[in-house]
């Protein structure tokens, strides 16, 4: 699609808009699943206030996650570390 709209435009610059997409969905994909994994944070989560205004049951939610995180950092694994 991107080389139809050039090639419509008869300009690279239709290109642009696709270009940032491509470059966006690739850094939220890298910082939002494989840059947690390597033990960096995850600073794409929305912000405390916003969900609590979205969602009235997060605070309950938020506690049984941290309870599940908890439990699993505290298990012991067998085998080798990715």
């Amino acid at each position: 699609l991107m080389f139809a709209d050039v090639l419509q435009a008869q300009s690279g610059a239709a290109a642009v808009p696709h270009i940032m997409g491509i470059l966006s969905g690739h850094f939220y994909f890298f910082h939002r699943f494989i840059w947690p994994k390597t033990g960096g944070q995850d600073w794409l989560e929305a912000p405390d206030f916003l969900v609590e205004r979205m969602d009235p049951n997060a605070a309950s939610k938020a506690k049984g996650k941290d309870s599940i995180n908890k439990a699993l950092k505290n298990r012991k694994r067998k085998g080798r570390k990715l």
